[in-house]
């Protein structure tokens, strides 16, 4: 999408065109608290600010918010994600392949997001200790696959991630842990 295309969009966030995806979620946040029923902003207008004009508003934040999310997605997988060259190696050696979405390059993601793991803790309601052990991969300290694939989501779209592709990644090395670690039958 070009940057004229998106402009409308930083707009309604009220952002300017280079703003970070930190910046993109934290606008989104706060403008969605204005509009909400709850917020004491938009209560004393009463009928001069009518529940159909502040839905409106609600879902074109929402929409730029996703455009603007799935827009820096798409940049940051033109630029972070070029493919790297491959080491030459023997044929006797094991050819390691290091997966796109390991807990490693999930927190290279974030930093480089500028998105602190306090931002996520309180967005996603997880404790900042599991959200350490997820991008640390200590499978030990993490909770039955069940819920982190759940918690692999949430995390992933945060970041304007797959959430599927990073669920299914992080997953396929948390069985393999699994079955590695798990005492030897009788």
């Amino acid at each position: 999408m070009a940057k004229d295309e998106l402009k409308k969009y930083f707009d309604i966030l009220e952002l300017p065109a280079d703003a970070s995806l930190r910046e993109i979620h934290k606008s989104f946040l706060r403008l969605k608290k204005i509009y909400s029923n709850e917020s004491i902003a938009v209560t004393p207008l009463g009928e001069e600010f009518s529940e159909k004009r502040r839905k409106k508003i609600l879902e074109d934040v929402e929409a730029a918010y996703v455009k603007l999310i799935a827009a820096k997605k798409d940049e940051s997988s033109r630029t972070a994600f070029l493919p790297v060259e491959e080491p030459e190696f023997t044929p006797d050696q094991e050819r390691i392949v290091d997966p796109a979405y390991s807990g490693p390059s999930l927190r290279k993601i974030r930093e480089k997001a500028g998105i602190e793991l306090s931002e996520i803790s309180k967005e996603l309601k997880l404790r900042v200790d599991l959200l350490k052990s997820l991008e640390a991969e200590k499978f030990e300290a993490l909770p039955e696959a069940i819920y982190l694939k759940v918690h692999l989501k949430n995390y992933a779209a945060m970041l304007g991630l797959d959430p599927i592709r990073v669920a299914e990644e992080y997953l396929r090395r948390h069985k393999a842990w699994k079955e590695n670690s798990a005492p030897p039958e009788k």
